[in-house]
């Protein structure tokens, strides 16, 4: 097969999407196994998405470690002047609740954007921006305040980092509702691919995104539109209405 062949080849599978990868510049995390310069559907600078769904497929997630401050991330400079335009807005409450819990305020931008997409207003059993519970606002009630509303994301992230010795993968897991073995959940195991849609899981509410650790960890973070021109990032591709079998 001759070069244009080839060429031509590649070009193809580009243009139909089985070929998506973007490079964000970041380099590569020697701390993240199956760390890749590009970002494609199964991983990316951040590891691999099988590595930090480590047990999803097996007996039960057991979140890899990775401290979060050795995760590659964008600048929050860069993260408002591109995809997280619209969290710019809170920024203010960002760093306040950051400074207040020893966490960087763009982290906690780029969950607002992957939990709310940055919207103050959004509803449903969790408000707000962060999308956590009551349980975690100051004195465990749910206010209007957005200040409140972001320190509440910011403690409980503290909180799950501070459990798991800093493990980001752990934390940002289980600010989704991801869950270890041990609690009782789907058989005493950890999360598994096929729990979200069973009875059990659809009965306690767990996400049916599966993709959350590499939409986060090797999307937002890295400056990537995981809700517009980035949504091809991941494998599982749950729409979250169990439809599609995830």
């Amino acid at each position: 097969m001759g070069k244009f062949t080839y060429a031509a080849l590649a070009a193809l599978l580009v243009a139909t999407g089985d070929a998506q990868s973007k490079n964000p510049g970041l380099g590569i995390n020697s701390h993240a196994q199956g760390a890749t310069e590009e970002v494609t559907p199964g991983g990316g600078p951040n590891g691999s998405e099988d590595w930090l769904n480590t047990g999803l497929t097996g007996n039960g997630w057991e979140p890899p470690y990775l401290n979060l401050n050795d995760v590659i991330h964008i600048s929050r400079p860069d993260f408002y002047s591109g995809v997280g335009s619209r969290c710019q807005q809170y920024d203010s409450y960002f760093q306040k609740a950051g400074d207040g819990h020893g966490i960087d305020p763009v982290i906690l931008a780029i969950i607002a954007m992957q939990e709310s997409s940055c919207n103050a207003d959004a509803g449903g059993p969790t408000p707000g921006l962060m999308q956590v519970s009551c349980a975690n606002y100051p004195n465990g009630v749910c206010t209007d305040s957005i200040q409140d509303n972001v320190d509440a994301g910011a403690n409980y992230l503290r909180g799950q980092l501070d459990d798991a010795g800093g493990n980001a993968v752990s934390a940002f897991g289980k600010y989704n509702g991801w869950f270890t073995a041990g609690l009782g959940l789907n058989g005493n195991r950890g999360l598994t691919t096929d729990y979200p849609c069973s009875a059990e899981g659809k009965a306690n509410g767990w996400p049916q995104n599966l993709d959350y650790l590499q939409q986060v960890l090797n999307g937002w973070l890295l400056g990537l539109d995981v809700y517009g021109d980035d949504n091809w990032i991941g494998t599982y591709n749950c729409d979250q209405s169990c439809s599609n079998g995830c």
